[in-house]
């Protein structure tokens, strides 16, 4: 713990957790709505837009790292396993940000048929935003599902992550649309989820 100390102050610890980007996003959580304006007022670069898809990237990959550490089908071949999962990371940090920014792109287009008022920067980041400050919810799926795949706690948690980030998106991306209620659309993403899965199944 001493040893923790020195190579980690408590000024430090305290600043990582209490201010900051990993502060934000827990503190995004009191208020959507307001996470999403301080970030609109604190950056407006792409090249912090970038880093966010970077960061998403990575956050994706480690939600379905899990899984795929305890896929008895790979399990047992370590040489696989390492391939496969060196595989999806580079796959997950090469095409993950051009594919974000594809779907943040469809998501405004869309938008802009029902009189969507963001531009394109302010649709990116609500999108980005959005995915980042639902990131500690899809990394203990993620988790859950590595440890109880079959489980009754990962079912549950999976659809209350589900149901949560379609909240956290609807919220943030309906407010950088200037839409009135965000309801159309949290509705719409769980319909949506739900038909897939019953196709899927």
């Amino acid at each position: 713990m001493a040893y923790m100390r020195r190579v980690f102050p408590k000024s430090v610890i305290i600043t990582f957790f209490l201010s900051g980007f990993i502060a934000d996003i827990f503190k995004a959580y009191l208020d959507l709505r307001i996470s999403f304006r301080n970030q609109l007022n604190n950056f407006t670069s792409e090249s912090r837009l970038l880093a966010y898809a970077f960061f998403i990237s990575v956050v994706l990959f480690l939600e379905r790292l899990p899984g795929k550490v305890t896929n008895s089908d790979i399990q047992s071949n370590k040489g696989i396993l390492f391939d496969y999962v060196g595989m999806d990371l580079f796959t997950s940090l090469f095409f993950g940000p051009i594919f974000l920014y594809f779907l943040s792109t469809v998501a405004h287009l869309f938008a802009a048929l029902f009189k969507g008022k963001a531009s394109f920067f302010e649709a990116r980041l609500a999108f980005f935003w959005s995915i980042i400050v639902a990131s500690p919810l899809l990394l203990v799926a993620g988790l859950l599902q590595g440890l109880f795949p079959d489980g009754v706690l990962f079912k549950f948690f999976e659809c209350a992550s589900v149901v949560s980030y379609a909240w956290i998106f609807s919220v943030i991306f309906c407010d950088a649309e200037r839409f009135f209620s965000h309801l159309p659309v949290f509705i719409m993403l769980l319909s949506g989820y739900l038909l897939l899965s019953y196709l899927v199944v």
